[in-house]
């Protein structure tokens, strides 16, 4: 496919959308395919009063720059949660292969531990503190995925530099579902769970428990030139070793409601064990990981129209032990358990003082601890500690009668890190017991102001601006590394960021000969200083450095129509330029590393007739340098995938699924052979790569059957 084709495809129906929308200035607007169900638009003289009309979760009725992602009858039994996330605007997700592999997501070209990921609200990384591993969390115990870009609502805490996505575990659903999987490299996956209403001292209950069991041997195919992209002879395709995974999720939450509250608990556990395949020149046999995580959460919530009121406390564990002792992966040989833990408090009140005015506050506290021990010299080093607590205070003002929607937000967090530097050590017990005389006090003291700005002038059209700042400290693993392929620099700052976008939303009218759905097109622009970013050496390892000044500008937009019922489309482009600011000359104008320049997704489904479903997804990634350098630069990658899913019988009640990623088999790209000279006559066959050089799979297919009653496989519709 030509790769213009997709940009005019997109802009084509975007001017649809924008010649239609001027009728609908005075229709009212109803919630359609790109808006939830039940929602409905503000009228113009409506007192708007907390919690009774406003759902800040719904993109229409919020400054947020926010995509809704609803897990439904249009995503296929083969997409995970990367998958999904890749097609909302905005996003760039990070790959180290095919099924299970790790991914990652960030959020208009800032880094992937800018984005702040969170289940159910609860930080999976708070601070940024590591990327989170997407593909450790099932997409089949969510109901959506909401998808902040830029700053997230206050009642989730933190100031992330690049946005927020919250997973959201489904609150409704069958008494009991279950799917059996597989497919390509020797790929299985058993997902099962029961819910169960009850009553407990005179007040509803409901218990919800699920797991999902995967395992794959990951061996795919790939192109190799062995590093010697000047010589041909040498050049092959090889298989993807050492890329088993076997991973096991679980998920319970109990729920005791009573009239204008709800407790509730949640356990998320997880336990893998995979091998990690390594670079494509060089690849590992040996290299081994294995991951154990648990979340316990309790929540209350209470309140009405008034007021209402929300605490939340959590305890966060996480233990990797990373088995290289044939050195195969990094500086030299090693066996160590890294033990992460962190365990806080959160809570948030608003208040609706006046029926234009809704204040809120917002108090939380953490403890982080990092521990690692070395199994092969039998040590533990001293434990890393991190304080952090925050305040904020943020306001909704409604004014010109609920036409323009004000959000400040002002928010003070306190951190304080004691730490000993590894390198200040001596691998023996003797040094270990004394490190406390080592022991570094690092505090500090971080504003972060925001604000945003809804406008809506006529029903099915709103203005979006918002002004947010940012800050990420670095967290353990940038500054004492040393594991795999990632060294630490201790000398990190913590990085700093300004976000500033505009953005122009429209629900489409309600017209006989047009489709029902939404639009919205944004600019943004994000100023970054002592930016924090993985390079890559001459050795294939990566070690974090600051970047004084980086400047990502792009546009966005987004267009989710539903054609009469019966063929869904969901289109999103995102264009970045990037600039790295900082005085080296080497590296002054260029562009950031890892960062897109052009990304496209279209997603379209087809209901016709009843029992059969077809799906095709297209993705588009080009403009991604691996270094500050910009000397290696990643092959452009045009990927198709479909699904077939049949339903007999009673809809929705068994299903049976056919699924097709990287549909054209599509590996390999012809690119000029010194990227600082496109123009010229020497070329090259690349590997479509990800993440400083993970080859990707070529076809997989997958054969998924499932079984829920209705209540479960209804479309929800999809907001964006």
């Amino acid at each position: 496919m030509d790769r213009a084709q997709p940009l005019l495809v997109f802009f084509a129906c975007l001017l649809l959308v924008l010649l239609g929308a001027g009728e609908a200035r005075s229709a009212e607007a109803v919630p359609t395919g790109g808006e939830a169900e039940g929602r409905e638009e503000l009228a113009t003289d409506e007192i708007i009063v907390v919690g009774e009309v406003v759902d800040r979760a719904d993109p229409a009725q919020t400054p947020a720059a926010l995509t809704v992602l609803v897990v439904d009858e249009r995503v296929s039994a083969a997409d995970d949660v990367a998958e999904l996330l890749d097609s909302a605007p905005g996003t760039t997700v990070q790959r180290l292969g095919g099924l299970g592999d790790w991914s990652g997501v960030s959020l208009r070209g800032a880094q992937v531990r800018h984005t702040l990921v969170c289940l159910d609200g609860v930080p999976l990384n708070p601070d940024g503190a590591g990327s989170v591993n997407l593909s450790e969390l099932p997409l089949s115990a969510l109901s959506e995925i909401r998808v902040y870009r830029g700053g997230g609502p206050p009642e989730l805490g933190g100031s992330p530099m690049g946005g927020v996505v919250d997973l959201i575990t489904a609150a409704e659903g069958p008494p009991a579902y279950g799917s059996v999987a597989g497919g390509s490299y020797t790929t299985g996956k058993l997902t099962g769970g029961v819910r169960q209403p009850g009553r407990l001292w005179g007040k509803d209950t409901e218990t919800l428990v699920l797991a999902e069991a995967l395992s794959t041997r990951g061996d795919f195919q790939y192109f190799s030139d062995n590093g010697t992209e000047y010589q041909l002879l040498d050049d092959r395709m090889t298989a993807r070793a050492n890329n088993d995974k076997a991973q096991l999720s679980t998920h319970g939450r109990w729920t005791l409601m009573g009239p204008g509250w709800a407790l509730q608990l949640l356990d998320s556990f997880l336990g893998r064990e995979e091998g990690l395949p390594g670079h494509t020149e060089h690849p590992t046999e040996d290299v081994r990981l294995e991951t154990h995580r648990n979340l316990a959460v309790a929540r209350m919530e209470a309140g009405g129209s008034a007021a209402s009121a929300q605490v939340r406390g959590w305890s966060l564990w996480r233990g990797e032990t990373l088995d290289d002792r044939q050195g195969e992966i990094g500086t030299g040989n090693q066996w160590q358990t890294d033990h992460t833990s962190s365990w806080g408090v959160l809570g948030n009140l608003r208040w609706a003082a006046r029926p234009w005015l809704v204040p809120a506050l917002t108090l939380d506290g953490r403890q982080d601890l990092f521990l690692r021990h070395d199994l092969l010299l039998e040590v533990t080093e001293p434990a890393q500690r991190r304080t952090s607590a925050g305040v904020g205070l943020s306001a909704e003002l409604y004014l010109w009668e609920g036409l323009l929607l004000f959000t400040p937000t002002f928010g003070l967090r306190a951190l304080s890190d004691a730490f000993v530097d590894p390198e200040a050590l001596d691998a023996d017990e003797e040094s270990i017991a004394s490190a406390e005389d080592l022991r570094q006090t690092r505090r500090q003291l971080l504003p972060t102001p925001g604000a945003g700005i809804l406008f809506r002038p006529v029903s099915g059209a709103a203005l979006k601006a918002n002004l947010h700042r940012g800050w990420r400290p670095p967290d353990f693993t940038e500054l004492f590394g040393d594991r795999g392929a990632v060294l630490g620099n201790p000398d990190l700052e913590p990085e700093r960021g300004l976000q500033v976008d505009l953005a122009l939303r429209l629900t489409m009218p309600t017209l006989p000969w047009m489709p029902e759905g939404t639009v919205e097109v944004g600019v943004f622009r994000n100023a970054m200083k002592d930016q924090i970013v993985l390079v890559q050496n001459s050795q294939r390892t990566l070690v974090p450095v600051n970047i004084e000044d980086g400047l990502i500008r792009g546009v966005e937009g987004a267009l989710a129509l539903s054609w009469w019922g019966w063929l869904d489309t969901q289109s999103t482009l995102t264009l970045i330029d990037s600039e790295d600011r900082s005085s080296e000359p080497a590296h002054q104008g260029n562009q950031l590393p890892r960062i897109p320049a052009v990304e496209l997704s279209h997603r379209t489904t087809l209901l016709r007739p009843g029992w059969l479903r077809v799906g095709h997804h297209y993705s588009f990634t080009d403009g991604n340098y691996w270094d500050r350098t910009n000397f290696y630069r990643a092959a452009p990658r045009s990927l198709h995938g479909a699904f077939v899913r049949v339903e007999p019988g009673a809809r929705g009640a068994i299903s049976a699924e056919l699924s097709v990623l990287n549909l054209l088999d599509h590996t390999v790209e012809v690119v000029p052979r010194n990227p600082l000279d496109p123009d010229a006559d020497d070329l090259v066959v690349q590997p479509l790569t990800d993440f400083t050089g993970y080859p990707l799979p070529g076809r997989t297919v997958m054969f998924t059957f499932r079984w829920a009653p209705p209540l479960a496989r209804e479309g929800r519709g999809d907001t964006t």
